[in-house]
């Protein structure tokens, strides 16, 4: 029998005894094992669970206070006027160059100068004259600046006022006490109302040789989000106001004097 033959034939069965073998080895070893591990990971478990008990049995839960100053919260949101954005489509705003357009112009800047100018003259006004002006608003609260004209000054007092509330009450003001209220009830608020506004635009006219013609106004007319309320005066008349708009309030009439919403452009 030569060795070839002899290899061949009992190569195989060894291959396979030493293959048997190390599946018996790995399946004992892998019983044991878990044997083995059991008991540490219930344990370790028992450890955790007493440990989560004690600390649910021992712990106390943080107060939580109720007391919230939501007017001081609010004025705080409201007057301080987030960062600003750049315009998506500048050029309807920009200033017209040889060079093309301003694209630096931002909402804010569109926006400058749009609050009614409060009555600063003593002059002439008649004792317990009220006015006010809307300052800002969310959903459900508007801050509201109410100016009252009394003993020869005026005094101003800002207020955080709900729907269906009125706007304004009495407030001690160092020694005097001053009566804010405007008898009129807010009933609508639109923290987001598309306001519009127009721009005129100066365009140079020129003829087919550069020569200067003239120049064309035009006027646009866009919208920007702004907020605005809805009141009721005592006799149930309703109007509507933008923020910074200013409301004279007369004996027989509601005088509403709207901020000017014209930007020039070149």
């Amino acid at each position: 029998m030569s060795t070839k033959y002899f290899l061949f034939k009992h190569g195989e069965k060894f291959i396979l005894g030493i293959s048997v073998c190390y599946l018996l080895y790995t399946i004992i070893c892998a019983f044991i094992t878990a044997r083995l591990k059991i008991p540490d990971i219930d344990s370790k478990l028992l450890s955790l669970s007493t440990v989560i008990d004690r600390k649910l049995k021992t712990e106390v839960s943080p107060s939580i206070s109720a007391d919230r100053k939501d007017a001081a919260e609010l004025a705080f949101r409201l007057t301080t006027p987030p960062p600003a954005s750049l315009l998506l489509r500048a050029h309807l705003f920009g200033n017209l160059t040889s060079g093309g357009s301003d694209m630096r112009i931002t909402t804010k800047d569109l926006l400058k100068k749009s609050e009614a100018q409060p009555s600063s003259d003593s002059e002439g006004v008649s004792q317990e004259t009220t006015e006010f002006i809307l300052k800002g608003g969310t959903a459900d609260m508007a801050l509201i600046q109410v100016r009252k004209f009394y003993k020869d000054q005026w005094w101003a007092e800002s207020f955080t006022v709900g729907k269906g509330e009125i706007i304004g009450e009495g407030k001690k003001i160092g020694a005097e006490i001053v009566d804010f209220h405007t008898y009129c009830r807010l009933t609508e608020i639109t923290p987001l109302a598309p306001k519009p506004f127009f721009t005129k635009k100066a365009t140079v006219l020129r003829d087919e040789k550069d020569h200067f013609l003239g120049i064309s106004m035009t006027e646009e007319k866009h919208t920007v989000a702004a907020s605005q309320i809805a009141f009721e005066n005592e006799k149930g008349q309703s109007y509507h106001v933008w923020i910074g708009e200013l409301v004279k309030l007369g004996t027989e009439t509601v005088t509403v004097c709207p901020v000017a919403n014209t930007r020039s452009t070149h």
